[in-house]
């Protein structure tokens, strides 16, 4: 099985930080470092304050984007996060979304079949 990538990411290597980090990305995803930055109690009163934890908390971001825990999408002098686990599930909804359309389509033709044959 070389090759294969786990289907649960590993965070045993995480540090506590990154660890909570990450946790908070998994229940409130996409998250920015600010918002994140605030729940970790950070004073954000003012805009040196708000930009000092904010580039605290990218740097997390960024070594948890490396580890492949989290996607990130660049939004003005900031990023955007979730969890690498919700394109897997965005992937597998795609896929089962795309053979619902077939399936339907094919019960569809079935049952114009059968009313033209009792037509």
């Amino acid at each position: 099985m070389k090759g294969k990538l786990p289907a649960m990411p590993d965070i045993m290597g995480l540090s506590s930080q990154e660890k909570q980090i990450y946790a908070f990305v998994l229940e409130h995803w996409p998250s920015t470092p600010l918002e994140i930055a605030e729940e970790m109690k950070e004073d954000t009163s003012c805009r040196e304050k708000k930009k000092r934890a904010s580039t605290k908390y990218a740097y997390y971001l960024k070594k948890l984007i490396q580890k492949k825990l989290l996607l990130s999408k660049k939004a003005g002098n900031s990023i955007i996060v979730w969890p690498v686990m919700v394109e897997k599930y965005r992937a597998i909804h795609n896929i089962l979304n795309h053979h619902e359309a077939e399936h339907l389509e094919l019960l569809y033709h079935k049952h114009q079949m059968e009313s033209e044959t009792h037509a």
